[in-house]
């Protein structure tokens, strides 16, 4: 008689019963890998016996001679393909054998890693039918909502705003978290909510809740991620995407300051001509100069064909100055000349100087924020400032509607398995948020299509 164990351990089965002879049925690779760790084995049983022999010592029989073994048995199936386990099976259940059963791979005996619920069914397709869940457009979540269903239909998507779920969509989307306190189970959707901040423990709670019921929060920051986490709301349940601007707004421009007469058609103390040589390695785009004094027009004429925008005011005014001086980011001064009385005047406004370290300029305690002599001195300084600016620019340049979109459908793409792991992962390094901050069950390709 044939018993199919699948209950009780091998270990203390084996213990419990020593008279038994031991067989290891299946002499392939799994069981070559593994036996050394099952202890007492009498015998491997293969159907390519006759070639075996032995493994290790240890005679390899055929299926048919384990009726010759005049004890009971105790057979360990060491063969991971469970479709030939149950062929085994049925082929040992037809033997006239008093045999006890057990299966190596699903006995608590010799645990092992179940991969199975990480494999990740594919349902490969370019469009998806996205319903956004949104209860008051007129809210800036409103502007969320349009934005991205905007976005995601120039995409090729099919998206949709609603205030109520679509039961036939692949995602259902809520721009505000707070409005899913109630989870149906429909098994045909993927639900996700944007989080947008958690300020006390009933929000903690709902996205928890959430959570438990499959639903992904979207939150727009990692703090949130990392504090959500704290609070004990799963991780898997949380990743982010940041926030998108409009990209409509101008950058104001670096206001340069020249509060000097030109000197250039009489002496050269005050080096005029220099602010062109310095501007021709500067891009227009982030500078703007204010210039006050007689004689500049020349110089003026040719940094505005250099790009740059100026404002120049050829005769001195005490009333516009004073609104003047305070306006600038920077005042500038190049000559060597003792110092400049518009020096004195930036630094009452609190303006910073990039000037020439000479005369009176060293005596105050703070004012040369920049010293300079030499033109290289002059582009090094303004490059700089020029950079920081690019820098603080650029560090949103990507978090456009376009981008906010394209992470959100990465995620979809990934939850409803329309997209494979090799096509999704292609912006990794690129950016930390959307599908690179959520924890993946399996960023293999062990995928079923």
């Amino acid at each position: 008689m044939i018993n199919w164990n699948l209950k009780d351990d091998y270990f203390d089965y084996i213990k419990s019963h020593p008279a038994r002879r031991i067989i290891v049925y299946g002499a392939g690779n799994e069981a070559r890998k593994n036996y050394r760790f099952i202890g007492r084995i009498d015998y491997f049983c293969d159907q390519k016996a006759d070639t075996i022999k032995a493994i290790n010592g240890i005679p390899c029989l055929s299926p048919e001679e384990l009726v010759d073994i005049p004890y009971q048995l105790v057979i360990l199936i060491c063969i991971r393909n469970e479709s030939i386990v149950r062929q085994i099976y049925e082929a040992l259940n037809g033997m006239e054998l008093e045999a006890e059963v057990f299966y190596y791979f699903k006995n608590p005996s010799f645990a092992e890693f179940d991969f199975s619920p990480y494999t990740r069914k594919l349902d490969l397709r370019d469009k998806l039918r996205i319903r956004i869940v949104c209860t008051d457009e007129s809210w800036i979540l409103g502007k969320f909502a349009r934005k991205l269903q905007e976005e995601l239909s120039r995409l090729g998507q099919e998206a949709d705003i609603a205030e109520e779920e679509d039961t036939l969509a692949d995602v259902n989307h809520y721009v505000y978290y707070c409005d899913l306190a109630k989870v149906y189970k429909n098994p045909c959707t993927v639900r996700t909510a944007m989080v947008t901040h958690v300020d006390c423990l009933l929000k903690a709670d709902l996205v928890k809740f959430q959570t438990q019921n499959k639903v992904l929060c979207i939150c727009m920051s990692s703090e949130t991620v990392n504090k959500l986490s704290l609070y004990g709301v799963a991780r898997e349940g949380l990743c982010y995407v940041n926030p998108a601007q409009d990209g409509d707004i101008e950058p104001r421009k670096i206001v340069l300051g020249i509060t000097n007469r030109c000197y250039g058609g009489f002496d050269f103390r005050k080096r005029d001509s220099l602010i062109l040589e310095v501007c021709r390695k500067l891009e227009p785009r982030f500078f703007k100069l204010k210039i006050m004094g007689a004689g500049w027009e020349t110089i003026v004429s040719q940094l505005q064909q250099l790009g740059f925008e100026v404002e120049y005011y050829a005769d001195f005014d005490r009333e516009i100055y004073k609104k003047l001086m305070p306006g600038l980011d920077y005042w500038i001064y190049y000559g060597f000349d003792e110092g400049a009385m518009g020096y004195l005047d930036a630094l009452a406004a609190g303006v910073k100087t990039i000037c020439t370290p000479q005369g009176y300029h060293l005596d105050t305690r703070c004012g040369l924020t920049y010293p300079c002599n030499t033109i290289e001195d002059f582009v090094r300084v303004l490059r700089q400032i020029q950079e920081e600016k690019r820098a603080v620019i650029d560090s949103v340049k990507d978090w456009t509607w376009e981008n906010f979109a394209k992470k959100h459908l990465e995620i979809w793409q990934y939850l409803t398995g329309t997209k494979p792991l090799k096509e999704l992962y292609i912006h990794q390094s690129e950016y930390m948020d959307g599908i690179f901050s959520m924890v993946l069950p399996d960023i293999s390709e062990r995928q079923i299509l």
